[in-house]
């Protein structure tokens, strides 16, 4: 049986991950081992999963991990700083990102684990340069110390998998947003329900007319979970809608449910990336990848939102 490591798998985008397996993969389910360094009192809904608590930068933490379970794969979606932040703290940046994937990979080599799968940064990687539509060949010129860390560990993953024999599937994510979702800082779609439904207002940095590639949180678990059972390695592929919808549109969309949601507009932050979809033809190449509706995704999100601040009343 496969035994993935989940590195930062009580996050987002972890939870998500964990609900679809638990949901749809009722049979031949690979066994989960999730390494978080807070426990969350929510992984009670995961009985079948074994959360351990820990920083994987803690290399005698991961080769306890490895000692005591033998991990045929490593699903690696932490990742300690969000965009708009990453450049005033450079030297945190690469201490808390780069180098503990390094050492990650240093302790799967010593173990013989061979499959590595990284969760990138479809947006902050490839940076501002034209066309705004990304294929996976574009040059990437990243704009933020986040996207250029993303950049870094995926050349070093390569970098391993040349030397070492590590195979790897890297994946460039959009901007995800769904269930599960916790951040204050990051992922405005789920922001913007939540702030609206508190009546508190949205700070947005610019003039709301950038415009970024969303997807729902669930279709990234699906194509994840879909992409390991065929199998698909050494790849760097993109995932995303293959379309953009700009901040205006989805303060619309949250002002349709919350008619008097209110937004202040503040002066552009010169690492935000201003335009980006993600073309997903290499993706479907491997995967029949199907999208959740905008309005369908939109009412479960906020049927989310609105339950998560119902329980906390």
């Amino acid at each position: 049986m496969d035994k993935i490591l989940v590195v930062g798998g009580a996050g987002f985008l972890g939870f998500n991950l964990l609900d679809y397996v638990q949901q749809h993969m009722l049979e031949g389910a690979p066994e989960l081992v999730v390494l978080t360094q807070k426990i969350p009192e929510t992984s009670i809904h995961f009985p079948d999963v074994l959360f351990v608590e820990g920083d994987y930068s803690d290399v005698h933490t991961l080769n306890h991990l490895f000692e005591t379970h033998r991990f045929t794969h490593v699903f690696h979606f932490a990742s300690s700083i969000i965009p708009a932040l990453s450049t005033q703290n450079i030297q945190r940046d690469v201490e808390t990102n780069l180098l503990p994937t390094i050492g990650l990979m240093e302790v799967m080599k010593a173990f013989g684990c061979t499959n590595l799968l990284y969760l990138s940064s479809g947006g902050a990687v490839y940076g501002n340069e034209l066309p705004t539509h990304k294929k996976e060949s574009q040059a990437c010129q990243p704009i933020s110390s986040y996207g250029i860390i993303k950049l870094a560990v995926e050349h070093y993953i390569r970098l391993y998998a040349n030397l070492y024999q590590i195979d790897y599937l890297i994946l460039r994510l959009s901007n995800p947003f769904g269930l599960h979702h916790r951040s204050a800082t990051q992922g405005v779609m789920n922001i913007a329900i939540r702030k609206a439904l508190c009546g508190e207002s949205l700070v947005v940095w610019g003039d709301g007319s950038q415009a970024k590639d969303y997807l729902f949180a669930e279709d990234i678990s699906r194509a994840i979970m879909d992409l390991f059972k065929a199998r698909v390695s050494n790849q760097t592929l993109n995932i995303g809608s293959g379309q953009t919808m700009s901040l205006l549109e989805i303060i619309a969309l949250v002002k349709t449910k919350v008619p008097h949601f209110q937004v202040e507009f503040m002066e552009a932050m010169p690492t935000d990336v201003q335009q980006v979809s993600l073309d997903i033809t290499a993706l479907r190449k491997h995967i029949p990848f199907e999208l959740t509706p905008i309005a369908e995704a939109f009412e479960k999100t906020f049927a989310y939102e609105q339950a998560v601040l119902a329980s906390e009343d």
